[in-house]
């Protein structure tokens, strides 16, 4: 993610990976389908933190809209542990949702 906590394509260390931020949902949406008629797979959608709906959000609008033969192949939650810049240590939820076209 980047400072602006949006998506960065060179910044994903997996291909196929998009992180989700604050920005539009829609953008998040283009990215997806363009990695898939770039031919990708499996797309996965990382969200942290606030952002985690912002997830969820572009799953739904890609099923409803774009793709209605997208299904979510699997779903990963945890935290990640991070120092705050008082010196402690904080804890963020994230969700990867793992996504591939289906066959019609």
């Amino acid at each position: 993610m980047n400072s602006s906590g949006g998506m960065s394509m060179s910044q994903t260390t997996k291909p196929g990976l998009i992180l989700v931020g604050s920005k539009p949902t829609i953008k998040y949406v283009t990215a997806c389908i363009t990695l898939f008629n770039r031919g990708a797979d499996v797309v996965i959608l990382r969200g942290r933190g606030r952002s985690i709906n912002n997830c969820l959000e572009t799953v739904k609008l890609l099923r409803n809209g774009f793709m209605k033969d997208l299904k979510v192949v699997n779903v990963k939650i945890g935290s990640d542990e991070y120092k705050a810049p008082d010196g402690g240590q904080r804890f963020v939820s994230y969700i990867e949702i793992f996504l591939a076209k289906g066959q019609e």
